[in-house]
């Protein structure tokens, strides 16, 4: 069983024999990408980055599914302690930006300062590897002086959203040798391997919640009740437990009745309110990205784009306006048809008119500012040690 597996160009600075560190998840797609490596001669070492403290998915799975794939393929394999970076990049922005009343992309966020940020940092400065490859669906093309990033062959599992605020530079040290494969391809390679992870499960939840968000919200904040008002009347309908259960367009379990269908259609967070509304409230043709993060930026500083607003939707032709400098900034989006429930706190990504190019991506409307981590004020949260948490593989 073979793969189209067709190495990109290496970027010109690390040759083209490179020492490559494969970030494994433990799950199918990056235990494959670590044995077609392996196949073809590559000198490799295995990781794992460990950021969920204690039992779970994370301990239990990932890394020791990770290990066992090493094991399999001979080469040697290392985990790097991100507990303190996840929990502040990531579970806290999460949680601060739904007390906020936005709607936060965890992946996004993970995916700039932990799995590429903290990653390559380790790849480069403590395993000593030129290139970090991973098992995303996303195309990679290595460049004099950029790395341009192109969808997937296959589209139902193209990445390249949760890709869009990632430092170019990070990107610039990454391999993707699944970009021409088909999931399909995959599971057939890794079976035909008899790999550890050949039947292995995709997750599709928010990693760190267990028992469904709003469990996990109610956890963290406790009940916060507030008035629930038709957008429309200006009437009270009822009372919610926090505005943070609620995001736009939510239309199931909003707990009033109008005698209507009813949308979530605006969070109020400093009042503690939630308005519903009928579904037209919910369209938009214009609004803005903020902090745009460049991958390639558009030639122009008006340009015609695709942008796509949500992860799970396909993305909407409109004329952009570009404001600041060309690393970061501000687009101001005029759609040429309206979107249903633009929110903020996602992601506004912009592709090319052909929808294949990924230019950047960033924070619709606003969003929460990151600040650097401390490691002295982070690691006060007092995360057991490996052992500890898993007892059963090191």
């Amino acid at each position: 069983m073979s793969l189209p597996f067709n190495l990109p160009p290496m970027p010109a600075e690390v040759g083209q024999k490179p020492k490559i560190a494969v970030a494994m998840s433990g799950g199918v797609d990056s235990s494959v990408v670590a044995c077609l490596l392996a196949e073809a001669g590559y000198d490799l070492v295995g990781f794992t980055a460990w950021t969920l403290n204690g039992p779970g998915k994370c301990c239990n799975d990932a890394l020791i599914n990770a290990g066992r794939v090493c094991q399999t393929l001979g080469i040697p394999y290392d985990t790097v302690d991100l507990r303190g970076e996840f929990a502040h990049y990531v579970m806290d922005y999460y949680n601060q930006s739904y007390e906020a009343g936005l709607t936060p992309n965890p992946c996004v966020e993970c995916n700039r300062f932990v799995k590429w940020e903290a990653l390559i940092d380790y790849t480069l400065n403590t395993l000593g590897c030129d290139l970090m490859a991973t098992g995303h669906y996303g195309h990679l093309v290595h460049q004099a002086q950029t790395t341009r990033v192109y969808k997937a062959a296959d589209t139902r599992k193209d990445q390249t959203y949760m890709m869009a605020r990632v430092y170019p530079k990070d990107l610039r040290r990454t391999i993707f040798p699944l970009a021409h494969a088909h999931k399909d391809q995959v599971f057939a390679y890794a079976q035909a391997h008899d790999l550890p992870t050949a039947f292995s499960k995709e997750s599709q939840d928010v990693c760190f919640i267990l028992n469904g968000q709003q469990h996990y919200l109610n956890s963290v904040f406790g009940p916060k009740p507030g008035p629930v008002v038709d957008m429309e009347t200006g009437d009270i309908l009822g009372e919610h437990q926090g505005h943070f259960l609620y995001t736009l367009g939510q239309r199931k379990g909003v707990g009033v009745a109008a005698g209507r269908p009813i949308y979530v259609v605006k969070i109020d967070a400093t009042t503690n309110t939630v308005y519903v509304g009928d579904k037209h409230h919910l369209q938009e043709t214009v609004f803005w990205v903020r902090d745009v993060n460049w991958l390639n930026p558009p030639p122009e500083a008006v340009f015609e784009s695709m942008v796509k607003i949500r992860y799970n939707s396909p993305a909407t032709l409109g004329r952009c306006e570009s404001y600041g400098d060309r690393n970061s900034g501000d687009v101001k989006v005029t759609l040429y048809e309206p979107a249903s429930a633009v929110t903020p706190g996602q992601i506004g990504a912009f592709y090319c008119p052909d929808d294949r190019e990924l230019w950047g991506g960033g924070y619709i409307e606003t969003h929460l500012p990151q600040q650097a981590y401390e490691t002295s004020t982070a690691r006060h949260r007092e995360f057991p040690s490996f052992d500890e948490a898993c007892g059963v593989f090191r």
